[in-house]
């Protein structure tokens, strides 16, 4: 049994059939599982990984991601958004001293933004934007 993966166009089609049905999914197995439930009924012999199926959700603007994160006990730096690893920009402010203060980072594409303690997402929830009220 050969395997099969579905094209970018036919996984955004899907992901968007599965979202504007369920409007809300709250992690990228349950995701991934929709999809690729919707998928065997064309074909049985597609797959499809969570990872891939996050990312093209990522890229529909009709989608919104948010991510929950885990603390971390001591002080990283992130060079890149662990959601959809675009670039991540420091946020800093200016002290009394007038000097930078690191307070955080934030993502160039997404929303993600974290303070210094808050980095690795633990479980993503898949939202349909039209359906907020």
């Amino acid at each position: 049994m050969d395997k099969k993966i579905p094209s970018k166009e036919k996984l955004t089609q899907i992901v968007k059939q599965v979202l504007s049905q369920h409007l809300k999914v709250n992690s990228q197995e349950e995701l991934s599982r929709l999809v690729l439930k919707r998928l065997k009924r064309e074909n049985k012999d597609y797959v499809v990984s969570p990872v891939r199926v996050k990312r093209i959700a990522l890229d529909m603007p009709k989608i919104e991601v948010k991510a929950k994160t885990k603390k971390a006990v001591r002080l990283q730096k992130i060079n890149h958004c662990p959601v959809c690893h675009s670039k991540i920009e420091p946020l800093e402010v200016k002290n009394l001293a007038e000097r930078k203060v690191l307070i955080g980072y934030q993502c160039t594409k997404c929303a993600y933004q974290s303070d210094l303690e808050s980095f690795l997402p633990m479980k993503y929830a898949f939202l349909w934007k039209e359906a907020k009220v």
